[in-house]
């Protein structure tokens, strides 16, 4: 049996790195493809995002939401 581990769960709040608002997602779909590529759908509010691990952090970025 093949277990596959992921950065992120159903559930976990995420932000993404590039945006300036710094929002919190939520982990809603995780989609693992070959070659251990890992693609997360991601909600706040009505809206839905599909994102790979590297677009999310589990950190706010301050900075980013200054537009520094």
């Amino acid at each position: 049996m093949h277990t596959h581990f992921t950065e992120y769960t159903f559930g976990d709040i995420v932000f993404l790195r590039t945006d300036v608002n710094q929002e919190q997602w939520i982990v809603t779909d995780i989609f693992l493809h070959p070659n251990n590529v890992c693609v997360y759908t991601i909600a706040c509010g009505s809206s839905k995002h599909d994102a790979y691990d590297f677009e999310l952090s589990k950190d706010k970025n301050d900075i980013k939401k200054l537009g520094l």
